[in-house]
């Protein structure tokens, strides 16, 4: 049980607060891609002959998809190697797995200047043959292909890559030549693509079909594709559809482009699909050829965020987009089957088919987020260096930040302790980088780190706060009501610090210790003590810089709403205590350097109660843990118990003990309904138990500054 405990408490903190809340990494969705995206426009994959074959990549991809396309079972050189020979065994096993399961089929392709049927072109003497010829056979190749799958296809990418990636936009004047200059376009100028559509309409005049191209989004070629297009249309030519192969990196295409290029080409076809959809972890895309193969590597943090965000991107464009797209098909189902090798990790799927942050990137969006923007009321963060505008925040809840790294690749901000996800900035001609969230965050206060190309950096606009083991940035989201921990124009306490021995370390230890502001002006009044404990990664700082405990507790005195009494912060060691150790961890020394060490130093050099019934001990996450190891350990220490966020205490806890007040809190996002059974359950026990749930927030300080708030007036009554 305490492995599963301290597992959970550190799953918690490393999930973070600000970028879980978008539902990115969570499980939180539809059951499959094909769920998510119905009304939208069907889901696909690329397949060969080991993914139809095995039974766990079948029922993944019965699950998750319902469009299929051959990677290389129907290209023209797969199915008809020679003249008047066919090698149908592998196209036909995809076929008959798509009717065996009722899922479409994209049939891909009829013409490629490459895997092509190069003896078309050749005469018995290895001549070149007239473009008549040429055409015959091409005419028997695809309406033999097309009358072989007519009942399962139902869309065809007719003519493939025939545009240049070079060149100019345009078809007249001194331009460049704007096709690729293959054996196909040699022997036949572009009449080969006129020929290829009007043959596969009489063949089946019912299927769409596609001229299909990868870079489709990049402005010079995508106004080349529509120019050919809108010729050939104008000439009669059926071309019913437009495929974008998608084939893109982490960096590009920019949304704007690929925005940009969807709403040209549908003024051309009712019918546009995304083909051959992955996102490499390079800066190559398209036809761009630098494989990554050989043992898997580990992918970085960083580069699945920018993998993650731009898949998110992507895709949040396409739904913009469902009007016209009607099928967005991912080429391969996971990265061991990608053409471009493994440790390109470029689909949603890793090599052992499990689902990435991609995944879950594409498949848990929420609707009301694609076309929102945020209100433009943007002001400095609160927690900004003196002088600096970012970064900012405005009335909704919504973050904006502003770094300038000319001659970076990539800025995240990382946000959440432990600096999981984030918002991934984009970069502007004068090489400063810009982005949003994509939501409100949660409300107040939220660690940060930038990582650039890999490497971790604070925000230089922003204050400092000891989390995640490190010096992280900070900003706050204002809260509705923040007005119990504002500085207010109140007598106001201190916060001084404190060093002290600790023989069983051999070290010299450090505290805060906050003073109510009557404790200086009456000598004779000696006072209760909280020992405020705070969570993973954070320090004695956390409680009076993250956590206001000294304002709030000046403004609940001055409302005559708490009974003044002394807190004591320190250091409570659990920053040792590292992801997949953590079950190991053991508060046991802290017992000791608290109780046998802190307490009595406090009591000598403080006015304080010094006893049970005017002590108490609570603390937040990790700090909770060890509260309630240590009140069970030493009930005769404190009196009032406090776990915030920081698991709970059962009536089995409690043999032979009954504190005065047991007070059990966390977010609304947490564990709200154990939180409250268990306070349940030590009333029915008869204990005097109180919980309390913050609505709106997750396993963050404002959750834990609102537990002091509540927790705080219920103490040494």
């Amino acid at each position: 049980m305490k492995r599963t405990f301290l597992s959970v408490l550190l799953s918690l903190f490393l999930a973070g607060t600000a970028f879980a809340q978008f539902g990115r990494s969570a499980d939180n969705g539809p059951a499959s891609l094909k769920d998510a995206y119905n009304g939208y426009f069907t889901i696909g994959v690329a397949v060969n002959q080991r993914n139809i074959s095995d039974p766990t990549q079948i029922e993944l991809i019965k699950k998750q998809f319902n469009s299929i396309t051959a990677e290389n079972d129907m290209k023209p050189g797969e199915v008809h190697p020679s003249e008047g020979v066919w090698k149908w065994e592998r196209a036909d096993k995809v076929a008959n797995f798509c009717r065996q399961n009722g899922i479409k089929l994209r049939g891909h392709c009829l013409v490629w200047h490459s895997q092509f049927c190069n003896w078309m072109f050749n005469d018995k003497n290895g001549k070149l043959v007239k473009k008549e010829v040429f055409y015959a056979r091409l005419r028997d190749h695809i309406h033999t292909v097309v009358n072989r799958y007519k009942d399962i296809v139902y869309a065809w990418d007719v003519v493939n890559e025939a545009m240049s990636d070079g060149g100019g936009r345009g078809f007249g004047g001194n331009e460049p030549n704007p096709y690729r200059q293959s054996q196909l376009y040699n022997l036949c100028g572009d009449e080969f693509i006129a020929k290829a559509f009007e043959y596969a309409h009489e063949a089946d005049p019912n299927a769409i079909l596609f001229y299909n191209d990868y870079n489709a989004a990049t402005p010079a070629k995508r106004d080349r594709i529509y120019n050919m297009v809108k010729k050939m249309q104008d000439a009669g030519v059926p071309i019913t559809g437009i495929g974008m192969q998608g084939h893109y990196n982490i960096y590009g295409p920019s949304e704007e482009d690929v925005d940009a290029a969807l709403t040209k080409y549908s003024e051309l076809v009712k019918h546009i699909h995304i083909t051959e959809l992955d996102i490499r972890c390079n800066q190559e895309m398209g036809g761009q050829l630098q494989f990554s193969r050989g043992e898997k590597s580990v992918m970085p943090g960083y580069i699945s965020t920018l993998q993650e965000d731009q898949y998110a991107r992507i895709f949040r464009v396409f739904r913009k987009h469902k009007d016209v797209i009607d099928n967005v098909t991912l080429w391969n189902l996971c990265d061991a089957d990608s053409w471009v090798g493994v440790n390109n990790h470029p689909l949603p799927f890793d090599e052992n088919l499990k689902p990435k942050k991609a995944y879950y990137a594409i498949k848990n969006f929420d609707a009301s987020l694609d076309n929102k923007k945020p209100k433009e009321d943007f002001k400095p963060s609160e927690l900004n260096q003196p002088g600096q505008e970012y970064p900012q925040v405005n009335s909704e809840g919504y973050a904006r930040f502003r770094i300038v790294a000319p001659d970076a690749k990539s800025v995240i901000v990382s946000l959440g302790l432990g600096g999981r996800g984030g918002t991934v900035l984009r970069k502007g001609k004068d090489g400063v980088w810009m982005g949003t969230t994509d939501g409100p965050m949660d409300e107040g206060f939220h660690y940060y780190h930038l990582t650039i190309d890999g490497a971790t950096v604070n925000d230089p606009g922003a204050k400092n706060y000891y989390g995640s083991v490190r010096w992280e940035s900070g900003i706050e989201i204002p809260a509705k009501d923040r007005d119990f921990y504002a500085f207010k124009n109140v007598p106001h306490g201190n916060v001084q610090q404190i060093l002290f021995n600790s023989p069983s370390t051999g070290e010299q230890k450090r505290a805060f210790v906050y003073t109510p502001a009557e404790y200086s002006k009456n000598a004779k009044k000696n006072y209760p003590v909280l020992y405020l404990q705070h969570g993973w990664g954070e320090d004695e700082t956390a409680w009076s810089n993250q956590g206001c405990a000294h304002l709030i507790m000046d403004n609940l005195i001055a409302e005559g709403k708490c009974k003044p009494f002394i807190i004591v912060m320190t250091y409570g060691m659990t920053n040792g205590a590292r992801y997949g150790t953590i079950g190991s961890f053991s508060p046991k020394d802290f017992e000791t350097v608290l109780v046998d060490e802190l307490i009595p130093y406090v009591d000598s050099h403080f006015r304080t109660l010094a006893n049970k019934q005017n002590r108490a001990m609570a603390g937040l996450s990790m700090g909770g843990m060890e509260t309630k190891s240590i009140t069970l350990a030493r009930p005769d220490t404190f009196d009032y118990w406090g776990l915030f966020s920081g698991g709970t205490y059962a009536p089995s806890d409690l043999k032979n003990v009954k504190p005065k007040l047991i007070f059990t809190s966390c977010g609304s996002k947490e564990n709200p309904d154990g939180v409250r059974k268990s306070v349940d359950d030590l009333k029915a026990a008869g204990f005097n138990a109180v919980s309390y749930v913050s609505e709106g927030t997750a396993h963050e300080f404002l959750t834990w500054r609102r537990s002091l708030k509540e927790m705080a007036p219920l103490l040494f009554k």
